[in-house]
């Protein structure tokens, strides 16, 4: 009905009683001054009626009734809150609301289970990062030295710090009981029982055990870091190594020389320390034994240092010691400027805008993001859930004002609806525990360090996921509580629902909207990069990778076994390279072009025929490279090379440059930029040199009609030459496919929100589909027997539903369009393909199919039923 067909009585007047009346009882007196106004209405008129409405309220705040209502609700627990008895009553109506309604509580049940999944990982990994380093028996008074440098262009915090910081702070502050210096960047290339393996560690000072709660398995923590190339290893390392036998005192081979093993630790879990073995800082000291680091105030990156203060030390006196440890690094920076910052251990991780840190980076910014994306999902089933509370508002009604008749305040009902929709949440956040239980290993398999999470389940989750199911609850049923309890009741048992601030058709059609909005994003997005992936592959990299194996050299004569393998039939060339074309470049060198300015690059060591191999394209000079002379080495580098030097305007000669080890280099050739690294990195210059000895990868051109048979003849020769080292090879495709898993973990992750999001609000559509056709039953038997064909019935049943899911259509498409082409597939690789026509208008039709999909499978079913059974429908 109308408002103008039922006026409301004046709102300012029942306002005014609800406040004088305080805690009072007061509905069913409402009630009847309501009808009676309604009375008055038809037979004096609006105005004399109010003024009617009006005397009768202030008669009856000073009446006898009210007073004695008053003081009962001033002694009365029944009627100020909720007795345990009655919150008992609470959990039984819900249960048999439960069962009353089992296919809209199955609806809420699974969608709610599916959003609070997502989000029961993240925090699960939220409370895990925010234990980092709680361990450590030291924690209160160990701080990581940070470094803040200014300048007109930039202002950023560095976890690090200069190299001379730790002996200038150890020598003057008495207050520092321990220092550590820590630096990244130690990945040896150990050869053991012929196998080559990487591993990652640390140059650590020997003070390390003894500030950081780091107990031995195995060896001597005071000793165990003591002397140059000792290194200690992990347990998981030390089991990869020596399985059963006793790794103390074991020699291990590499490219550093030879590691003494001097200890064993057990694996790392929640630090933001992430190393598979340390070494001792003298190691770094010696190999860089020209370098002063003692007095070193300019190089900053990659070095770290802690400190241990002596109990009782406030962090106000770090403060101001840092204060001055920056004036003397300040000194040798005179265009910045200069902060250290100290930063207590456990407050390291997460950080918030921190460059350069150590080891395992979660910042707090990225735990942000994935938070949000757990409550984008969850957002929709809470939708679903008041949608359709709202939606059974008639099916409720009656109920709701019987029991207001009878006696039950506002509270009580708010606290009915509350509770039932608490209760209904905790039945899915055990659904989504099961869910949880099964995505957990797949979503941690795609993260970097997940080793180092503990995301079983402990006090401090079981407290969050308790208190997110509780929230959960009383967002998604504070609104339908709000709703019911305002209902009149006299027009509810009446079968009119008047409530003017009830009146929620818009903001459900919002929430509809909404849903499929953001399941359409979703959905192109996976669309979008699974689009990239299979760009990725077909375009033009600027070499050839087809049928080209790579052929890890592992310690066997290098020279030996490529004559070999050019004198097997199906061999049309071979060559070899420091690291794979299309795979990322780790290491970067400075160079030198005018004696005076640096220039950062990349560079790759080649052997022969590289060039011609892999049909790379000269921009000019020659494309073989020969052994360097003793006086100058000749080079080839990429076009970005050049236009990275013609910055430094050179005056002498523009073709050389200088390395920083001092080896003068000579230009011959330039080749057209091409992406030798992934297309998510930019082409940045780069250099190639010839070396055999520094080759790691001997590169086959194969031809051949059994590669299964080749390359058993390859692994024949591999043997003759030396059976030590095991023979393994890999196609070069394959290599730089597993370049690109970054945007297989993409996929995974955008498949399954998109999977979840399309079945919340699908789940939210069958339920408002269900509940309309089920409300208009009578009429679509009426009109079956007035000759309604089905078709115009399932026109007539889904015009609505379709016209929303096309408004969420035309908001998505343009949003979809401008966050992946100009932001997210720019950030995920620099050389996209953008998103096309084809996955927007696929995306689109997959969304339409399924919404259809859902409608008709609910419509059929009271389209195609007999209209005289519909007829005596209740």
């Amino acid at each position: 009905m109308k408002n103008s067909q039922h006026p409301s009585p004046p709102g300012f007047a029942k306002k005014a009683f609800a406040w004088w009346a305080k805690t009072a009882d007061t509905e069913d007196l409402l009630g009847d001054l309501d009808e009676d106004f309604l009375y008055n209405v038809a037979d004096k008129g609006k105005f004399k009626a109010q003024l009617i409405y009006f005397r009768q309220v202030a008669s009856l705040a000073f009446s006898y009734t009210l007073r004695k209502r008053k003081d009962a609700a001033a002694y009365s627990h029944y009627y100020s809150g909720n007795s345990l008895a009655m919150i008992r009553n609470y959990f039984k109506i819900a249960v048999r609301n439960f069962s009353k309604q089992k296919l809209f509580t199955s609806i809420n049940i699974i969608g709610l289970a599916l959003g609070m999944s997502i989000c029961v990982l993240a925090l699960s990994i939220a409370v895990s990062i925010f234990r980092f380093d709680e361990f450590q028996e030291n924690k209160n008074r160990i701080y990581q030295v940070n470094t803040s440098i200014a300048d007109k262009e930039d202002t950023r915090l560095y976890a690090s710090t200069f190299n001379a910081t730790a002996d200038f702070m150890s020598e003057k502050y008495p207050f520092v009981e321990k220092v550590v210096k820590v630096r990244e960047g130690f990945s040896p290339e150990v050869q053991h029982k012929g196998n080559s393996m990487h591993f990652n560690g640390y140059f650590a000072d020997s003070t390390f055990f003894d500030v950081f709660t780091f107990p031995l398995l195995s060896g001597d923590a005071k000793t165990a870091l003591a002397e140059p190339f000792s290194v200690v290893l992990t347990r998981s390392t030390a089991e990869t190594l020596f399985k059963n036998e006793n790794p103390v005192g074991q020699v291990l081979e590499s490219d550093y020389g030879q590691l003494h093993v001097t200890g064993v630790m057990d694996d790392l879990k929640e630090t933001h320390f992430y190393f598979q073995l340390l070494t001792s800082h003298q190691t770094f000291e010696q190999i860089n034994s020209q370098a002063r680091l003692n007095t070193d105030w300019v190089n900053f990156r990659d070095n770290y240092l802690y400190l241990l203060l002596k109990p009782g030390t406030n962090e106000v006196t770090l403060t101001e010691a840092l204060a001055q440890v920056s004036a003397q690094a300040a000194s040798f920076h005179p265009n910045q400027q200069v902060n250290l910052q100290a930063t207590r251990l456990d407050n390291v991780i997460p950080t918030w805008n921190v460059s350069n840190g150590l080891g395992v980076g979660w910042d707090l910014p990225s735990l942000l993001f994935f938070m949000a994306i757990g409550c984008l999902i969850l957002l929709p089933a809470i939708f679903n859930y008041t949608n359709l509370s709202i939606a059974r508002a008639l099916k409720r009604a009656k109920e709701i004002g019987i029991r207001k008749v009878v006696g039950a305040g506002q509270r009580q009902i708010k606290m009915q609806f509350i509770i039932e929709t608490i209760l209904l949440t905790f039945l899915a956040l055990l659904g989504s525990l099961f869910i949880f239980y099964f995505i957990k290993p797949e979503f941690l398999d795609m993260v970097m360090a997940a080793e180092s999470l503990d995301t079983s389940f402990g006090l401090m989750l079981v407290i969050a996921i308790t208190v997110l199911a509780l929230v959960i609850g009383l967002l998604a049923g504070i609104f339908p509580a709000l709703y019911f309890s305002r209902l009149n009741p006299v027009n509810t048992l009446k079968g009119q629902l008047q409530n003017k601030s009830a009146n929620v058709s818009g903001i459900k059609k919002g929430l509809f909207v909404f849903q499929f909005f953001l399941s359409l994003v979703f959905i192109i997005g996976v669309a979008a990069i699974g689009k990239q992936y299979a760009y990725v592959f077909s375009y033009q990299h600027g070499f050839n990778s087809d049928n080209v194996l790579a052929v890890p050299f592992q310690g066997i004569d290098k020279q030996v076994l490529l004559n070999e393998f050019k004198a097997h039939p199906d061999v049309k060339s071979a060559t070899a390279a420091s690291n794979l074309p299309g795979a990322f470049l780790p290491t970067q060198l400075d160079v030198t072009p005018n004696k005076v300015d640096t220039l950062p690059v990349k560079q790759v060591f080649i052997g022969e025929d590289f060039i011609e191999q892999l049909h790379m394209k000269l921009a000019w000079g020659e494309g073989r490279l020969t052994a360097s002379n003793q006086n100058e080495e000749q080079v080839l580098v990429n076009q970005a090379f050049i236009q990275a030097m013609g910055v430094f305007k050179t005056k002498s000669d523009s073709l050389t440059f200088t390395l920083a080890d001092g080896t003068q280099c000579r230009i011959v050739g330039a080749l057209e930029d091409f992406n030798f690294e992934p297309l998510n990195e930019y082409i940045s210059p780069l250099v190639l040199r010839y070396s055999l000895d520094n080759s790691n990868f001997a590169l086959l051109t194969i031809n051949s009609t059994d590669i299964k048979g080749t390359i058993g003849d390859l692994d024949a020769i591999w043997m003759s030459i030396d059976q030590k080292p095991s023979f393994e090879a890999t196609f070069l495709d394959d290599e730089i496919e597993k370049a690109y898993y970054f945007m297989t973990a993409q996929i995974k992750i955008f498949s399954y929100l998109s999977a979840m999001a399309i079945t919340i609000s699908c789940l939210g559509l069958l339920g408002m589909v269900a509940y309309t056709t089920e409300n208009r039953t009578k009429e679509i038997a009426i009109r079956k027997i007035m000759g309604a064909t089905n078709k115009g019935l399932y026109y007539a049943l889904t015009k609505d539903f379709v016209r929303l899911i096309v408004i969420s259509a035309m908001l998505a498409i343009p949003f979809a369009y401008f966050f992946y082409d100009y932001i997210f597939l720019r950030m995920l690789l620099k050389y996209s393909s953008g998103v096309g026509v084809i996955e927007i208008v696929a995306s689109v039709l997959f969304l339409f199919l399924i919404g259809f999909a859902s409608i008709y499978w609910q419509t059929s079913k009271v389209a195609n039923a007999n209209p005289a059974q519909s007829l005596r429908y209740e």
